[in-house]
């Protein structure tokens, strides 16, 4: 019998995955996008973490029928679920603790969204803040479109939206955007 390695479902060497590698070019956007949908730093790692353990699992046991280029797509997605089902969670909790509800409204950790060493920071804090200002459905196509690098198919098929909503979403994102960075200029 062919012994199996922990980063291959054959053992092949040659078969062998670099997650690593993989890790390096998509975790900056996978983590943004966990960001995005959770309410805090620790909550967008915990999740992001969940995700990849998922993807991982599914490719090593060949349960997962997709391409390498389609595993970021599966992550998002894995993402966005556990980023709902973590806030499901925790609106029971919230239900059941109402007298805790304001101090939990206060706690959200405001983690920054957007970060890069060469990000300017006041344009990184204007940017976040004009995101955050956005509802959490029109923010979502944001970051998917520009910094997660999906396309409005993509964000439709993860999402179960229609192409046109996801369209229609981006353009109002864009346009509410514009509004309050012409009222508040970013001054360089």
């Amino acid at each position: 019998m062919k012994e199996m390695t922990p980063h291959s479902p054959t053992g092949a060497a040659e078969d062998r995955i670099d997650w690593s590698a993989w890790l390096a070019e998509y975790g900056s956007q996978l983590l943004l996008y966990a960001r995005q949908q959770c309410r805090s730093d620790a909550d967008a790692e915990d999740v992001l973490q969940e995700a990849l353990v998922q993807l991982v699992r599914a490719v090593e046991s060949g349960s997962f029928t997709g391409t390498r280029n389609q595993w970021s797509a599966y992550a998002y997605t894995a993402i966005r679920h556990l980023a709902m089902d973590r806030g499901r969670r925790e609106q029971v909790r919230r239900n059941y603790a109402t007298a805790q509800q304001e101090t939990l409204r206060e706690g959200v950790e405001e983690t920054p969204w957007l970060s890069s060493a060469a990000d300017d920071e006041y344009l990184r804090e204007k940017l976040e803040a004009v995101l955050r200002q956005l509802s959490p459905e029109f923010a979502e196509v944001v970051v998917l479109h520009i910094w997660g690098e999906r396309t409005f198919q993509q964000i439709a098929d993860m999402t179960g939206q229609k192409l046109s909503t996801i369209t229609s979403r981006y353009r109002y994102a864009l346009q509410s955007m514009r509004k309050a960075l012409e009222a508040d200029p970013i001054e360089r």
